[in-house]
């Protein structure tokens, strides 16, 4: 693989610069719809590569064109190219192109990858716009929170002669105010203690991932996402596979490499078994509670018919539609309730000031 020289260690490479430096996903949707165009203009694979990386700015990714042009100079086939940057080429991509090369309608395919990328890109742009009120909200919440409680209520509130008499909500307060100021660093320390600790739970705790993923599809708002995202993955992969002419026991066993929700992954892998021994699409999927029953039905019908793939491909659409509402759905639900805790944290310092402050204008009267 070609990498860069400053590159010491394999965890060097992996977790540090191929973290900075990776393309993101907008560079690989150009890259896919770049060399789509040109395998449909009759252009050869090396020299369509060659034309790519010169209009290329992104450092990184002009590297992995320039070794895979590299590897096809040594007659290796562009699935075989792509395996070395697996960081960057999705498995369900490298084989969507293994297929390709072998039924030789290779423009068509690296076509549908860049629609699906570009349908990604929409999706994850969505997300991100819907989710940069809340995170303005929360950050200036955070920082108007901090400065009240290091600044404004301890120099309001030593103005008190008896410190002793103070309400309870006031004196609470006070103490939080002295842990910031007295532990800021640890508190940052254990925020990205706690990050740390989470990936790492699950990543490598079974239980902790169960546990996350069951909730990822029970709770209500969050639970009809994460359901429809995999609705919509399930079928367009699997039109994907079809269309390259994969194999459904395969097509499974891919789509379960490519799942990460353990009950998901759980439950193609079991789908995959049953095709093995015979069974059906429709026979295995039936009363899950993780598939829709409509995609069932339509399965079931269509199952056994050369339509399949054109079907999975119009549910697929109706999935990506259905996910971006309910995106804006969960959105919709978020924002009151942060507008909730954020009143609910502002009545309690609101109150910490003002109750003294009442006290003292009853002294003096």
């Amino acid at each position: 693989m070609l990498t860069p020289k400053i590159i010491k260690s394999d965890f060097f490479e992996k977790f540090i610069i191929r973290k900075l430096y990776a393309p993101k996903l907008r560079h690989k949707t150009n890259f896919f719809r770049l060399l789509a165009l040109a395998q449909k203009s009759w252009l050869g694979l090396r020299d369509a590569l060659i034309s790519i990386k010169r209009s290329e700015s992104h450092k990184w990714l002009v590297m992995i064109i320039q070794d895979l042009i590299n590897q096809l100079t040594q007659w290796f086939t562009l699935s075989q190219a792509m395996w070395n940057h697996e960081y960057f080429f999705k498995i369900e991509e490298i084989e969507l192109v293994k297929s390709a090369e072998v039924m030789w309608n290779l423009p068509e395919i690296l076509e549908e990858i860049a629609n699906e990328l570009e349908n990604n890109q929409r999706i994850t742009q969505k997300i991100k716009k819907a989710m940069t009120y809340p995170a303005v909200l929360i950050l200036f919440a955070i920082i108007a929170v901090v400065i009240l409680l290091i600044y404004v209520i301890p120099t309001i509130v030593w103005m008190f002669p008896s410190q002793e008499s103070l309400p309870w909500i006031t004196k609470f307060m006070l103490s939080v105010s002295s842990i910031i100021k007295n532990t800021r660093p640890l508190i940052l320390i254990f925020v990205i203690w706690i990050y740390v600790l989470y990936k790492f739970l699950y990543k490598y705790v079974l239980v902790f991932k169960m546990v996350v993923d069951k909730l990822l599809i029970t709770l209500p708002a969050v639970g009809w996402v994460t359901k429809t995202f995999y609705m919509y993955r399930f079928s367009k992969l699997l039109s994907q596979l079809y269309s390259a002419w994969v194999s459904p026991v395969i097509s499974l066993k891919l789509i379960s490499d490519v799942f990460t929700n353990f009950f998901y992954k759980k439950k193609a892998i079991e789908i995959w078994r049953d095709l093995k021994a015979w069974f059906t699409f429709a026979e295995s999927m039936e009363w899950s509670i993780l598939f829709d029953p409509i995609l069932v039905q339509i399965i079931h019908v269509w199952e056994d018919t050369w339509n399949i793939t054109e079907i999975l491909k119009k549910m697929s659409n109706f999935y990506s539609d259905l996910l971006q509402n309910k995106i804006d759905i969960l959105m919709a639900l978020i924002e009151p309730l942060m507008m909730a805790i954020i009143a609910v944290i502002i009545w309690i310092l609101v109150g910490s000031i003002f109750l003294p402050m009442a006290d003292l204008v009853n002294v003096i009267k």
